[in-house]
C-alpha cells in the first residue's frame, strides 16, 4: 500500500492517505509533527491502469485501397510505439480474402507482429453469438484461427484470447457455458471489455465526411470522439469505485479504423493526463476484480462491470457508457438507413 503523509499549513496532525482513498491518523513521535510546514512522506501513488484492445484486424472495410490500408495501420502503429503500448488485435479473418491481395493482408497482420502486438481470435466473418446455432459459432472460432496461429507459430506463440463479436457471449446460459468450455478446450481464454465508447459510430461519421471532403466536419466528429472518451472514462470509473470501491485494471475495446488511426496519439495522451498506464491485456486480467461471475445474458454486449453487476446482484448509479452526441447520433443513424 502507498501511503501519503501531510500536514497542512495550519495544523500539527498530518494524515496518512491510503491507496484505496481511506485516511488514517498516525501517531508519529513529536519530532516528526511539524508547526505551520508540510511534509510529504510517499512513493509515487500507483497510477490507473488499462489495456488497450483492437477488434476487426487487419482493418474495419470502410473503402480503403490496399495502399490507404497499410499508410493506416502504420499509423496505428507509430502511436502505439510512441506511448509504449503493448496491445492486442483481434483478427477476422474472411478480412484478408480479398482477390490478387491476400499476401499483402497477412502482411498487415505481420506488421501487427512485428510491432510486438499480440494477435487474439475474433472469428470467421463477425459472427454475433446471439442468432448464430453454437455448432455454427464455434466453427467460425476454429476457421478464423487458420493464418493467426500459423503467423503466431512461427514467432513461437500461440492464440490465446478470443473475443466475442459484438461482445455477444450468448443467447442462453446452456450456449454460454457450453462455449465458454470449448474455448477451454482450445486454449483460449476470454477477452473482456470494461470500457468502450462506441468508437465505431464516431468512425462512421468520420469516414462519410472525409468521404465528401468535408474535413471541418471530420475534425468536429474527432473533437466530440475524444470528449466522448473522456465522458466514458468518467462513467466507468464511477461504476469500478462502486462495485470494487477502487479502481480496477480497465480495459478498453477499440477498432482499427481511420478515425483511430488519425486520433490514437491524441486519445492517449488524454488517457495518461487522466493517470492512466497502459498495460498488456493478460497483466490487467491478473486483476482478481476479473475472477468474478459475467452474470449478463442478452443479445446486447455491455462493459463486464454492468455483468459483474448483474452476477452480484448489486445496483449501480450507472449502468453504461454515455450516448454519443445528439448530433452524432442523427448523422449516424441516417447512414445506416442509406
Amino acid at each position: 500500500m502507498t501511503l501519503t503523509v501531510t500536514a497542512a499549513l495550519a495544523s500539527t496532525t498530518p494524515t496518512i492517505q491510503s491507496a484505496e482513498g481511506g485516511l488514517i491518523t498516525p501517531h508519529l513521535p513529536a519530532t516528526m509533527m511539524p508547526e505551520k510546514s508540510a511534509i510529504t512522506l510517499q512513493n509515487t501513488p500507483p497510477s490507473k491502469r488499462i489495456a488497450i484492445t483492437f477488434d476487426d484486424l487487419p482493418f474495419v472495410n470502410e473503402e480503403l485501397s490496399l495502399n490507404e490500408t497499410q499508410n493506416k495501420t502504420q499509423a496505428l502503429l507509430k502511436a502505439l510505439k510512441k506511448h509504449h503500448v503493448k496491445a492486442i488485435g483481434f483478427v477476422n479473418e474472411d478480412k484478408l480474402y480479398i482477390k490478387r491481395e491476400i499476401d499483402a493482408r497477412i502482411g498487415l497482420l505481420e506488421a501487427w507482429l512485428d510491432a510486438g502486438i499480440e494477435l487474439g481470435n475474433h472469428n470467421f466473418g463477425h459472427l454475433g453469438f446471439q442468432n448464430t446455432p453454437l455448432a455454427t459459432y464455434e466453427e467460425a472460432v476454429l476457421k478464423g484461427e487458420t493464418v493467426t496461429r500459423w503467423l503466431l507459430q512461427t514467432r513461437g506463440q500461440v492464440p490465446r484470447y478470443y473475443r466475442h463479436p459484438y461482445t455477444q457471449t450468448g443467447p442462453t446460459p446452456e450456449d454460454k457455458a457450453a462455449f465458454e468450455a470449448f474455448l477451454t478446450q482450445h486454449g483460449y481464454t476470454v477477452a473482456p471489455v470494461t470500457v468502450e465508447h462506441d468508437d465505431f459510430i464516431f468512425a462512421s461519421v468520420y469516414r462519410d465526411a472525409q468521404r465528401h471532403g468535408d474535413y471541418a466536419r471530420a475534425k468536429r466528429v474527432q473533437a466530440a470522439y475524444l470528449t466522448n472518451l473522456e465522458r466514458a472514462l468518467d462513467t466507468f470509473e464511477i461504476m469500478s469505485q462502486e462495485l470494487f470501491n477502487r479502481q480496477i485494471a480497465q480495459v478498453l475495446l477499440l477498432h482499427a479504423n481511420c478515425l483511430n488511426a488519425d486520433s490514437l496519439n491524441a486519445l492517449f495522451i488524454r488517457m495518461k493526463q487522466r493517470g492512466y498506464r497502459f498495460i498488456p491485456l493478460d497483466e490487467a486480467l491478473s486483476d482478481n476484480a476479473y475472477t468474478l461471475t459475467d452474470g449478463y445474458i442478452g443479445k446486447f454486449g455491455p462493459s463486464w462491470l454492468r455483468r459483474w453487476a448483474d452476477g452480484l446482484g448489486k445496483t449501480l448509479s450507472i449502468r453504461g457508457q454515455p450516448d454519443p452526441e445528439a448530433w452524432i447520433m442523427k448523422s449516424y443513424k441516417a447512414l445506416q438507413n442509406q
